[in-house]
């Protein structure tokens, strides 16, 4: 069910939802999460994948979505981390991760320690890499959370084999600004593939909703499979595009 198609003129480059005010915890208090029945969320947020996907709520303000991909390693938009106002990154100690977020409750929060960019990373007057496949960012927390959250990079080897016709169906899942106080998901479908970095979709996102994961499922579970960018839209009347950074593209994969 698509709910919220993009609206507005063509774009490739996103915005980050800086208006929208994230609240921040004063400190952490697991929650359960709330057993509300709406349109496009996940069924449990305590369950895999769910619990790995987040919010990363930046001092600053605003937010945006992240994925615990290792037991203290969070993927999420490089675009996420900088500073537009100021010109400058993010200090870690300024971001929080929130997994499991759901209205107001979350399963675990931590601060966030250290940031890895792209080595080669440059911003352009928009906030955004100037590069569409430069924008991903590993965040660090203070302290590992429980493994069995984690959800896992697709394998460079079974990146190697990706073809449109063999991806299947694809999960898109995160916090957008239309609802940023829940989770929201959207089956979709890959529509093709720009070299060995970039991945065409069309998920249901705006342009807003960078940062969230595309899930693959596999014989062994969910996967990453990419990180949405931006949603490209010709027409008032046609369903969005949307583009996403395939993890295989992010260099040193074990996220040391």
């Amino acid at each position: 069910m698509r709910l919220w198609a993009t609206t507005g003129i063509a774009v490739l480059c996103i915005t980050l939802a800086g208006n929208v005010s994230a609240a921040e915890p004063e400190s952490p208090r697991p929650g359960q999460a709330a057993s509300v029945n709406v349109a496009r969320l996940a069924p449990s947020m305590a369950q895999p994948p769910w619990a790995a996907i987040g919010r990363v709520n930046r001092r600053p303000g605003g937010f945006c979505s992240g994925t615990l991909i290792g037991a203290d390693k969070v993927l999420t938009a490089a675009h996420c981390v900088w500073n537009k106002r100021r010109g400058q990154w993010i200090a870690g100690e300024d971001l929080h991760f929130l997994a499991g977020y759901h209205l107001g409750t979350y399963l675990v929060h931590r601060r966030v320690a250290a940031i890895r960019l792209p080595a080669k990373i440059t911003m352009n007057r928009r906030g955004h890499p100037r590069r569409p496949v430069n924008n991903w960012a590993i965040l660090t927390l203070e302290s590992p959370v429980a493994t069995d959250a984690v959800l896992p990079l697709l394998t460079k080897r079974r990146a190697r084999r990706l073809t449109t016709a063999k991806l299947g169906p694809l999960v898109r899942a995160g916090y957008g600004i239309y609802r940023p106080y829940a989770l929201s998901t959207d089956t979709c479908r890959a529509v093709g593939l720009i070299g060995k970095s970039l991945l065409m979709h069309d998920c249901d996102a705006t342009i807003f909703e960078a940062g969230h994961p595309i899930l693959v499922k596999t014989r062994r579970g969910w996967r990453v499979l990419g990180l949405q960018m931006t949603t490209y839209k010709r027409t008032r009347r046609e369903n969005g595009i949307g583009m996403a950074v395939l993890v295989s593209a992010i260099p040193d994969r074990s996220a040391r």
